[in-house]
């Protein structure tokens, strides 16, 4: 008799009446099965694939009590560790994980018995990462196995861990460089856009905002010379601030009041929209329209492509620290923590180094 295996079921998209569904597929009983799940425009793949896995869960549960205890990498992973997670991750978090775990790790290693899986594997592994990878990434799966197989000798799965001292080979990929604007790259990338995008790349440059903070914002959202961030908008859904309990109040520069202000005025936000940039549906803008469609096509005229919004934060934190701003109070402004504020936002400038010497120097002579 063939022997039953794991399944991961297959989700695609269908399309029926005009629309687009997410469309499941898996055997059962030797037999095929179909599902449609529910329509691509109100449910995310990640929560598609969740309740796909909800549907796999009794059929693999009775495969691994068969051969029970005897995990492969794939089956510990989808039958365990992501319903553990998924229910710790936000939503933006899960579909970037999920999909890195399955890309790298479970492409990897997926049909090897974890039991048998040992240091001198995962090291191997790595290193061969570290050929088209750059070292964050490297970094992060190697986090991610030590996550995982910490989990697994918690379930009595494995006996040890093998993947505590792991490291991030020296010959990584390099990665992207760290841009920062200059003062007159960011005016002239503010000077290319219209109002509602002049406001959005100011609250992003000079103000420090995440892109999912800036278009969640909400009129009630405004406070004079500040406002508050209470929620978040990533790829269509809103949930709580990244890394906040609680609503964080962020600081408003005069420049960036004024231009917020025209753009309320011009919109007559407390009357008629529930969103500070609401899209032509009434429900709030998603960065990748925003960005795609209004503000890539303008920098790219003026050869400031590069100028992401990941850009925009990293200056905010460049300038705020060469203009002597403390770590905690950017950090509180951005919404991140100290170290990361410090070691991935803040990059220190030639005249920050050279000044550096410089004190070091007359200290020492004198």
């Amino acid at each position: 008799m063939r022997r039953k295996r794991f399944q991961r079921g297959s989700l695609t998209t269908r399309k029926r009446s005009g629309k687009n569904y997410w469309f499941a597929q898996w055997r059962e009983e030797g037999r095929p099965r179909t599902k449609e799940i529910g329509l691509c425009s109100k449910m995310s793949r990640v929560a598609a694939e969740s309740i796909l896995q909800e549907i796999l869960k009794p059929i693999n549960e009775g495969i691994e009590q068969m051969g029970v205890k005897d995990f492969t990498f794939e089956s510990f992973v989808a039958l365990t560790y992501l319903p553990v997670y998924r229910r710790k991750w936000k939503g933006s978090t899960a579909m970037t994980e999920v999909n890195q775990v399955q890309f790298h790790l479970v492409g990897g290693l997926g049909d090897r018995r974890i039991k048998a899986i040992n240091r001198e594997e995962l090291q191997a592994f790595l290193d061969a990462k570290a050929k088209d990878c750059c070292g964050s990434v490297v970094d992060h799966l190697r986090f991610r196995l030590r996550s995982v197989f910490e989990l697994a000798l918690s379930e009595g799965v494995v006996d040890r861990n093998p993947a505590i001292s792991l490291f991030t080979p020296r010959n990584c990929k390099p990665g992207r460089e760290r841009r920062v604007m200059t003062p007159v790259q960011a005016a002239a990338l503010i000077g290319c856009f219209n109002l509602r995008e002049q406001v959005v790349a100011r609250l992003a440059t000079w103000e420090g905002m995440r892109p999912g903070e800036i278009l969640a914002l909400q009129p009630s959202d405004l406070d004079n010379d500040s406002l508050w961030v209470k929620r978040r908008l990533y790829k269509g859904d809103l949930d709580n601030p990244k890394n906040d309990r609680s609503a964080r109040q962020v600081a408003l520069t005069t420049g960036t009041k004024l231009l917020l202000d025209l753009w309320v005025q011009r919109l007559q936000i407390g009357s008629e929209s529930k969103w500070v940039f609401p899209s032509e549906r009434g429900t709030p803008m998603r960065r990748d329209n925003i960005w795609q469609r209004y503000m890539l096509p303008k920098l790219e005229a003026i050869g400031l492509s590069w100028a992401t919004f990941q850009v925009m934060r990293r200056t905010f934190a460049t300038w705020a620290k060469k203009a002597g701003v403390d770590a905690h109070t950017r950090s509180a402004q951005m919404g991140n923590t100290v170290d990361v504020n410090e070691n991935e936002y803040a990059v220190a400038t030639f005249e920050q180094k050279l000044a550096a010497v410089r004190k070091l120097e007359t200290a020492v002579v004198q």
